[in-house]
C-alpha cells in the first residue's frame, strides 16, 4: 500500500463527510498505517474545542493526533480569521502552508477528500 493523504475539507455540520474521513483515518491507524491527515476549508471548523458533537468521532480525531499527527492548511485558518490558538488546545496540529500542501500531494500515492 503506497502513502495516503486523507484532506478533511467537511466542517462538523456537514456529517457524513467528517465521519467518513475520520473514520478512514481510524481504520488506517488501526492497521498500523499512517496517513498523512490535513484539515482545510470547513473542515478547520473541527479542530475547534466543541464542535464535533459525537464522542466518537472526538475519539477518532484524538487517536489521529495522537498516532498520526494532523495538519490544519493555514490559509484556511486565516480566511476564516482564526489562528492557531483558536483550536482546541488538546490537540496538537501542525499549521502548514499552500506550498507544502501541494509538495505533499505531488509525493503520495493517493489524495482522498471527505
Amino acid at each position: 500500500m503506497g502513502s495516503v493523504m486523507i484532506i478533511i475539507k467537511s466542517g462538523p455540520e456537514e456529517g457524513e463527510g467528517i465521519e467518513d474521513g475520520l473514520r478512514l483515518v481510524a481504520a488506517m491507524l488501526g492497521m498500523d498505517y499512517m496517513p498523512v491527515v490535513v484539515f482545510v476549508d470547513d473542515g478547520v471548523e473541527c479542530l475547534r474545542l466543541g464542535r464535533l458533537g459525537d464522542q466518537v468521532m472526538r475519539d477518532y480525531l484524538k487517536a489521529a493526533v495522537d498516532l498520526a499527527g494532523i495538519h490544519v492548511l493555514s490559509e484556511s485558518l486565516e480566511a476564516r480569521g482564526l489562528g492557531v490558538d483558536d483550536l482546541d488546545p488538546g490537540l496538537e496540529v501542525t499549521p502548514v502552508d499552500l506550498a507544502w500542501l501541494a509538495d505533499m500531494v505531488a509525493e503520495v500515492d493517493t489524495t482522498v477528500a471527505f
